[in-house]
């Protein structure tokens, strides 16, 4: 008998370590595909309703790869989702520049700048804007990064600076998230 046990208790290590390695399962409550999320119903701190945040955006990416900036933003809002909060329930701006400017940048634009066919961030840039995120890139950065303004995806807003962004929004009493 006392093999038998030990033999099960094997199986039991075996079958949940394998849960273990097979990794977290990922939802997507508000935004599908992008800024995954795991449950987590007993942890601290879990997102409030009439939170106002600025995501301030500069990392780079890949091109063909999605900016993790972005993806972040729509993680907080499959955060809340989860929370049981709609999107209205936030207020949430972000502002690309720097290395991240070139997200903002239309299809022809993003193809002509990067090795890439098109911008694989304008289908999340769209996702957010339905759900209410105001979504800005920095002139200046448009300007050192030689970008016209006019190759600038049509759900961006082109603002005079990444600067000015940040500072109006927390003038305005947003939070202040910063993603490199």
């Amino acid at each position: 008998m006392r093999g038998l046990s030990v033999i099960f208790a094997g199986f039991v290590s075996i079958a949940a370590y394998g849960a273990v390695a097979d990794g977290p399962v990922f939802v997507f409550p508000q935004i599908a595909r992008f800024g995954g999320i795991v449950k987590t119903p007993e942890a601290a701190e879990p997102p409030r309703r009439g939170a106002k945040i600025v995501f301030d955006i500069v990392a780079d990416s890949k091109p063909d790869e999605l900016n993790k900036g972005l993806e972040s933003v729509a993680r907080y809002l499959n955060l809340n989702a989860e929370a049981g909060h709609k999107p209205a329930d936030v207020k949430l701006s972000l502002v690309l520049h720097g290395s991240a400017t070139k997200a903002a940048l239309g299809d022809a634009a993003y193809a002509k700048h990067t090795a890439a066919t098109k911008n694989p961030n304008l289908e999340l840039i769209r996702e957010l804007k339905a759900c209410g995120v105001e979504v800005f890139v920095c002139g200046q950065s448009l300007a050192r990064n030689k970008f016209a303004s006019a190759d600038v995806a049509g759900d961006v807003s082109v603002a005079v600076s990444a600067m000015t962004v940040n500072a109006n929004k927390q003038l305005d009493g947003y939070a202040y998230i910063s993603i490199h």
